[in-house]
């Protein structure tokens, strides 16, 4: 994790040093820059063809997610983003513009750089499921190549589209009643509402189902779900669960 926060920080801070050490980017020309496009310039429309519609500056070049035109001083070239990396339009002309998906619009920029892949990572930088639709918890976050680990918050799945945790039913992909390990009873009354089911194993833990398909909740320290009212109480008045640990509730037979 720490090697991963030093090379995007590295990556960003080369960005800063090259903006203040000029380039010819000054404050009057951002400003110039931003009236003009507010104006009503079309960005999706800049290719590597194109003059530059202002003296400096960074554009979308034609329909590639990861590749731009950057301006300077009139003069217009081709850049392309590392493999995983967006550029980001949106982006303050005084940081790095190549970013990762979620941070970036691609615009109905649908093509991209083909894959560079290594033994961790099918890319070099982004973000990556790792596991089956059983196994949805964990994701790989690629920088240079190098794969990081990380677990999803317990009972939360990594989702491809969005790139964040999320519910396992609202996750296309993931199965969520084999990632849970439980399936909801059938409805007897929808106006019931959303009904709470035990944990069978941990005391702390509940299931809520949402038409039809289980969420994985947890009490929290030194409470238990109770059958009885149908919420979380203090573990005195859980009397179905025994305490191995003060935090750690296991169910009764």
């Amino acid at each position: 994790m720490f090697r991963a926060l030093v090379v995007v920080s590295a990556i960003a801070a080369t960005s800063a040093i090259y903006a203040a050490a000029g380039g010819g980017v000054t404050r009057r020309t951002v400003r110039r820059q931003r009236e003009f496009l507010t104006d009503g310039y079309d960005r999706a429309a800049v290719t590597s063809n194109d003059v530059c519609p202002e003296r400096n500056g960074r554009y979308p070049s034609g329909n590639q997610c990861d590749k731009y035109l950057q301006c300077e001083n009139g003069i217009p070239s081709e850049k392309l983003c590392p493999d995983g990396l967006f550029f980001n339009s949106k982006a303050s002309i005084f940081s790095y513009p190549c970013q990762y998906p979620p941070e970036v619009d691609c615009e109905g920029r649908t093509q991209l750089q083909p894959p560079q892949p290594t033994s961790d990572c099918p890319r070099q930088f982004g973000y990556f499921r790792l596991g089956d639709e059983t196994k949805c918890g964990q994701f790989l976050n690629c920088v240079n190549g190098i794969g990081y680990k990380f677990d999803c918050p317990e009972g939360l799945a990594f989702n491809e589209l969005t790139f964040r945790c999320d519910w396992p039913d609202q996750v296309d992909t993931c199965d969520a009643e084999a990632f849970l390990g439980f399936r909801c009873p059938p409805e007897e009354n929808p106006l019931d509402g959303h009904k709470l089911y035990p944990n069978t194993v941990d005391c702390q833990k509940f299931y809520l189902c949402v038409s039809g398909r289980p969420r994985l909740y947890n009490c929290g320290t030194g409470l238990g779900f109770s059958e009885l009212i149908g919420a979380c109480d203090i573990r005195e008045n859980v009397t179905s669960c025994y305490s191995r640990t003060p935090d750690n509730f296991l169910r009764l037979g």
